[in-house]
């Protein structure tokens, strides 16, 4: 018999394992995996299980290799057993250290090294440019731009470390020449650089234009591609459609233009934050007082202090995403999304949540606007290679530019493009980016009248769940919803465990998690969705303790802060805006450990609560 057990890691995907309790079957297996031999992409060699295990003791623990020998390794067949024996045998004493077996591990086509790719801050979804490079049986070479970044982008970092042919941290160089000297002398031939997410793209940039790489996007465009508030003025430049704006670091001047244009609500965010971090929704002078405060000399979590924000005229209209690849500064949109919003809730009437996220088909009066719009913004921004994310407000002018993310759509996103039309955005950035755009080129309309339509063969929806209760969560939501045995869902990510306080939803924060839908009838995800609300509604997915049960995990600062019993002054204003793809560090900053202050000294205490 085997007993399934579900691991939730740091990047909100789950696995299931079936380990063995001494049944035949299970010793029948374990002989299998003893005498069984697979390539290890590392370098190309066979080994058994046992030898892998033995070689990387002491860096990664028997479940991790197991999952490594499992997922990754490919088998042989019998004749080329013989051939790795040798090479197997020194593996398993161990007598290679990784980097020095990276050195040995050349490729002998015409005596050059091995071709291998550079990812700068693999986090969030640049998992899945990390698992298409293994598959390409590409080297990849770990850049950490920072250790100042936020806390859920760090400890994703041990969890992709399998992953890793070597792991450089650009904070030990004196700058990007130092760091690409160092580069240059691994026994790789770099061929290309990707930003693994938001963090990285800047760094990336400077890499691959100091590694003089052919699919570089040019640095005399950098910030447009980067600062939120440049990237508006350079539309405006190019006769673009842009938001109106100001762009200062001093309150004064911020509530002066402000004054003078008389025309509320505004947006303020930081220049150059990480999708929706710390971005403020102000309806008057003084939201945009405490917008200030907390958004100046605060440590966004790219890890650079904020020290400008941009003042933006609040776009009214439907949210869109544009999911796009470049190559040769030519354009392919691969996936369009629409956000969809619920304004006002029972329980509080100035809320404002995302609903759900949903892939539109490729093609109609509105989608082909935003695909024109958007392609022209791409070249304004000089963004010739790679994917890009872009966000988008359609008004009544038209589309206007939210903000240009020139990396992978975060969180999950490139999965469920995959599944959704069949070729996963990390597939499409690997073409543009290592293979000289063989798939673009056969997808691109060149010569052809209008614009490659990618593939809709099912439907795809990113749910939000919404929660009314308050109290200690009695059941588990990712239990709850999958009994009900829904056709449509791939995956259920709850924002809170069993036992963990739960508070009622009134923004992305404090949503209560999210359902990922994908199916070949939009009518099916129509009546799942309903029945997920039912229950909802029903507060049978909510059934709450009014007193935390032995074992709870003490109240975070975030969640207290969420209460609906806390006073008025607390939930006033409610300003913040935040986005689907910033999910998990929001829930994540949500459930963080408690910091308490000392009664003694003031110091601020982690108090870390062990829950068996």
């Amino acid at each position: 018999q085997t007993s399934p057990v579900t691991v939730r890691c740091c990047n909100a995907v789950q696995y299931s394992y079936h380990f063995f309790k001494g049944s035949a079957a299970g010793c029948q297996r374990g002989r299998e995996m003893s005498a069984e031999t697979r390539v290890d992409p590392e370098d190309g060699v066979a080994y058994t299980h046992d030898e892998l295990l033995a070689y990387y003791k002491g860096k990664y623990n028997k479940a991790a290799v197991k999952t490594y020998w499992e997922d990754t390794c490919k088998p042989v067949k019998a004749n080329g057993k013989a051939k790795a024996k040798a090479k197997a045998r020194g593996k398993a004493n161990g007598k290679a250290e990784p980097k020095d077996r990276a050195k040995t591990a050349k490729a002998k086509d015409n005596g050059r090294p091995r071709r291998a790719a550079v990812v700068v801050d693999p986090y969030s979804s640049g998992k899945y440019l990390l698992i298409e490079l293994k598959k390409r049986k590409v080297p990849i070479i770990c850049v950490r731009s920072s250790l100042k970044l936020s806390q859920q982008f760090l400890r994703s970092h041990e969890a992709n470390s399998l992953f890793f042919s070597e792991m450089l941290e650009f904070e030990e160089y004196d700058g990007v020449p130092a760091l690409v000297e160092k580069l240059k002398t691994l026994p790789y031939e770099i061929v290309a650089v990707f930003g693994g997410s938001e963090p990285g793209v800047e760094l990336a940039d400077h890499i691959g234009n100091a590694l003089n790489l052919a699919t570089v996007n040019p640095l005399e465009l950098l910030e447009a591609r980067k600062d939120k508030a440049e990237m508006q003025e350079c539309l405006r430049r190019h006769g673009v459609p842009a938001a109106e704006q100001f762009k200062s670091g001093k309150l004064e001047e911020l509530l002066d233009w402000a004054s003078k244009r008389n025309d509320w609500p505004l947006v303020a965010k930081p220049t150059g934050g990480a999708g929706s971090d710390g971005v403020y929704f102000c309806k008057c002078a003084e939201d945009l007082t405490l917008a200030h405060k907390q958004i100046i000399g605060a440590l966004n979590p790219t890890g650079k202090t904020n020290k400008e924000l941009a003042l933006q005229e609040f776009l009214v209209g439907d949210e869109y995403i544009v999911d796009t690849v470049s190559y040769e500064g030519k354009h392919l949109c691969v996936a369009m999304w629409v956000y969809t919003k619920r304004k006002g809730l029972p329980w509080d009437e100035r809320a404002i949540i995302s609903s759900q996220n949903q892939l539109l088909d490729p093609s109609g009066e509105k989608q082909d606007t935003l695909v024109d719009y958007v392609f022209k913004v791409l070249d304004c921004v000089g963004l010739k290679y790679g994917p890009c994310h872009t966000e988008v407000m359609f008004t009544p002018r038209g589309p206007i530019l939210v903000e240009v993310n020139a990396r992978l759509h975060g969180l999950q996103g490139p999965r469920l493009i995959e599944l959704a039309t069949g070729i996963s955005k990390a597939t499409y950035a690997a073409d543009t980016l290592l293979s000289r755009g063989n798939l673009f080129h056969k997808l691109y309309q060149e010569g052809r009248p209008g614009r490659y339509l990618y593939p809709r063969l099912k439907h795809c929806v990113q749910l939000v769940l919404c929660c009314g209760a308050e109290g200690y969560l009695k059941n588990s939501i990712q239990d709850t919803i999958a009994a009900l045995n829904l056709p449509s869902i791939i995956e259920i990510l709850p924002a809170v465990e069993k036992g963990q306080f739960i508070s009622r939803s009134r923004d992305l924060p404090t949503s209560s998690g999210s359902v990922l839908m994908v199916h070949e009838s939009m009518e099916q995800i129509k009546e799942d969705t309903r029945k997920i609300r039912e229950v909802e509604e029903s507060g049978e997915l909510y059934a709450v303790y009014e007193e935390p049960p032995v074992g709870s995990p003490v109240l975070s600062p975030a969640r207290r802060r969420a209460c609906s019993n806390m006073s008025e002054e607390a939930l006033e204003p409610r300003i913040r805006l935040d986005s689907l793809e910033k999910m998990d560090e929001l829930w994540a900053s949500m459930n963080s450990p408690v910091l308490e202050a000392d009664a003694e000294d003031g110091r601020e205490t982690e108090i870390v609560i062990t829950v068996f």
